[in-house]
């Protein structure tokens, strides 16, 4: 038995957490440990005392009469205490007579803490080491010394104490310098936190970091980008009028984030766009708010570009290279991940790409759509590992059936046409928007989910579609092509698409007839509305599998989830699932389950699960590599200041601030992806901190570095009753976002 569990025992997977726990820390710890190093250097630069050095806060914490630890570790050296505190959400200095709490700083005055009483051989003295060591014995004698009370009148403050000239600050407490002195002290965090974010950021171009490249992979059915016309396997190279041009632009950071996340609802973005054709375009996209699971998102409905690599557990969250449940998972030959499509149908879907042969993913596609309707022999190349290091490449093939759709039911009332791509069959054969499609080739439209495959008979042929205009009839002769994607790719509120035509049909969710026999027979009828839907389990066991049954429904129409959304669902949903509709009948609002089933029809995406495209950016050189992460850490930062300003103005909610949970978390998988990406997430960690802490709040750096500019302008301290109440209040706000963002961590992690 123990042999066995041996033998189960993962060294390389303790290893890998290991290395990603270590790596997370050391990193997280480190930019906090060179923001206080940046307060630390310049305070003892200027002669200040520093009389503790932490990361971390060593607070005392006492639960049920068992106090805590309040420090894993520390140790003296000289006249600092450094060590590490028990509670991991920041570090401080303290320095003599500076405090966050100006009613501390205070105690420390009327305590004679910065209070020494001045000497004749003194005067004149300011920093020297023999003055600031006179001084340390000058503190501790007034301390002991009873003379210092006895010349204090009772309620006589300390300010008239000393108006006799007895006492002094002590020239190494922060108090005692000068506004200019401790306006650097103050903001030299930030600083060092913005000169080690462009290290980390050159140390990672050097190296090599691994992105996502902005491709446009896919097009989302109906979004702002394919009413455009822009064609999967385009690269974007600009990003916003100020943006730089570049062929490394990232996916999720300078596209999503920056760009689309970053512009207003009235505005809209630039994108330079480089065609599979070698051309370049220029498109002005606004912009769509679509209500998806986790609230409102701006999107211009692209996806990402893949690969022809089957996913697998090390490259993908899923770690499967087919759905479950779908023709690809169940074919003749078992598929593993990592293997690599070479063949469809006998149609290469390869390509020499710098002299050595690649997968064309859109080749690929274009090979699946054109036959949605028929097996296909998928060929393969399965490398393999050898005992003594060496590899080995294999083709494997099998055939792969269509995947039947699946259906409720229910079929939904046609509406018109909504738009149509620039260009397109469509718009050369004369449909207009507001077009409602009639027939195909004599064929009654009937079910809207049905039109593309009314299309698949006609591929390489013309056909007379017949569309209601107005009171008329139209008819419209089309001559088809297969489409170069899958038809059924719709976003959360997408209209249902025919890419083989070029336009895109509104659904409503309104049903117009229910099929005989089906799961919905017994319980709907036609005229019945739509309003919601949820996916729940059969059978749950666990309180989690519960709580999430008994979740609200999504809305259904209008700007929300759209018909051919949940129709999407439905193909990929696993068989111990069912589908929940909220239905309402003639002002009376009720709930029907239905469990969805094979039936007419095939979906072209036959459930394969392809690894995302990666690419790796290497600087030619330490001085590009330079100018690459100054610029980054400049875009890092531009960007917080951007996302701060929507925040307060209402455009991103709150839901989108991670706590130390996430910022751990986010930090874990980019350890896994390898130290570039570690160091690239650090850089903007630290540019990240370093706005936050400069921000005008007090109890932040940016807070004092307020007071001390009223103080240099005004020539004296903020008045002390003002200081305490806005610090006061800047402490309670942070509290307040401190607790806010760590319960909404918890609540994407666990709920």
């Amino acid at each position: 038995m123990g042999l066995h569990l041996i033998a189960d025992f993962d060294l390389a997977r303790l290893g890998e957490l290991t290395w990603q726990i270590g790596s997370v820390a050391c990193g997280l710890g480190f930019v906090i440990f060179v923001h206080e190093l940046g307060h630390f250097l310049v305070a003892k630069w200027c002669g200040v005392k520093c009389e503790k050095f932490y990361v971390g806060f060593d607070v005392p914490i006492k639960i049920f009469g068992f106090e805590f630890p309040s420090k894993l570790f520390h140790y003296q050296w000289g006249e600092t205490e450094y060590g590490i505190g028990i509670i991991p959400l920041g570090g401080y200095v303290k320095m003599l007579g500076q405090d966050d709490d100006p009613r501390v700083s205070k105690q420390e005055e009327e305590l004679a803490r910065i209070r020494v009483q001045k000497r004749e051989e003194e005067a004149g003295e300011t920093g020297s080491d023999t003055a600031a060591s006179d001084s340390d014995a000058a503190r501790a004698q007034a301390l002991s010394d009873s003379t210092a009370a006895e010349g204090m009148v009772e309620g006589q403050t300390v300010e008239q104490a000393n108006s006799d000239g007895n006492f002094e600050l002590d020239p190494r407490s922060f108090p005692a310098k000068t506004v200019p002195q401790r306006m650097w002290i103050i903001s030299a965090g930030v600083l060092m936190n913005l000169f080690f974010a462009v290290i980390f950021a050159t140390c990672a171009f050097r190296a090599g970091v691994p992105y996502t490249p902005c491709e446009v992979g896919s097009v989302v059915a109906g979004g702002p980008a394919w009413k455009a016309g822009i064609q999967p396997g385009s690269r974007i190279i600009q990003v916003g009028e100020r943006g730089r041009r570049s062929e490394a632009l990232r996916f999720t950071w300078d596209l999503r984030n920056a760009g689309v996340g970053m512009t207003n609802q009235d505005e809209k973005l630039l994108l330079v766009v480089r065609t599979p054709a070698g051309d370049e375009k220029s498109f002005r996209l606004k912009p769509t708010i679509t209500v998806t699971t986790k609230g409102p998102a701006p999107t211009i409905g692209v996806g990402s570009a893949s690969t022809t690599k089957l996913a697998s557990t090390t490259e993908e969250a899923t770690g499967l290279p087919a759905i479950p449940g779908t023709s690809a998972a169940e074919a003749t030959a078992t598929f593993q991940g990592g293997d690599v499509v070479v063949e469809v149908d006998g149609r290469s879907v390869l390509i020499e790409v710098d002299g050595q042969s690649a997968g064309d993913p859109y080749a690929m596609k274009a090979a699946f759509a054109a036959r949605p309707n028929d097996p296909l022999t998928v060929k393969v190349k399965r490398t393999h590992q050898n005992e003594d290091g060496t590899s080995r490449v294999t083709e494997e093939e099998a055939v792969v059936q269509p995947n039947p759709l699946r259906r409720v039911g229910l079929v939904m009332k046609a509406g018109p046409v909504v738009s149509i791509v620039p260009g397109s069959i469509a718009k050369e054969a004369g449909f207009e928007i507001g077009d409602s499609i009639v027939s195909i080739g004599n064929q009654p439209l009937g079910d809207p989910m049905m039109l593309p495959t009314l299309l698949v008979p006609h591929y390489g042929s013309q056909v007379e579609v017949k569309v209601r205009r107005g009171k008329d009839e139209v008819s419209l002769s089309v001559d088809l092509a297969a489409p170069p994607v899958f038809d059924w790719n719709p976003g959360y509120n997408s209209p249902m698409v025919a890419e083989a035509l070029g336009l895109a049909i509104e659904v409503q969710p309104k049903v117009e007839r229910v099929i005989e026999g089906s799961s919905a027979a017994k319980e709907l009828k036609p005229g019945d509305m739509i309003t919601a839907f949820k996916i729940v389990l059969d059978n749950p066991t666990t309180r989690s599998e519960k709580a999430a049954n008994r979740e609200q429904p999504q809305p259904v129409g209008g700007p929300s989830f759209s018909w051919p959304f949940v129709f999407r669902e439905i193909q990929v949903l696993p068989d111990d699932r069912s589908l929940v509709l909220s239905i309402e009948r003639s002002g009376e609002a009720f709930n029907v389950t239905l469990k969805p089933q094979k039936g007419d029809g095939f979906n072209p995406d036959r459930g394969f699960v392809f690894a995302a495209k990666k690419e790796i950016y290497t600087a030619k050189s330490w001085g590009e590599a330079l100018v690459l992460g100054a610029q980054r850490t400049k875009e890092d930062a531009s960007r917080v200041l951007l996302f701060l300003r929507k925040l307060v103005t209402g455009q991103i909610a709150m839901t989108n601030v991670g706590g130390p949970i996430m910022i751990a978390t986010i930090a874990g998988s980019e350890a896994s992806a390898g130290l570039p990406r570690l160091l690239i997430f650090l850089t903007f960690l630290s540019a990240n901190l370093a706005v936050v802490n400069f921000l005008p709040i007090p109890a932040l750096d940016g807070g004092h570095f307020i007071f001390l500019c009223w103080e240099g302008i005004s020539g004296k301290p903020v008045n002390e009753r003002v200081q305490i109440a806005l610090t006061l209040a800047g402490v309670a706000c942070l509290l307040c976002l401190m607790l806010f963002v760590v319960v909404m961590d918890i609540d994407r992690l666990f709920f």
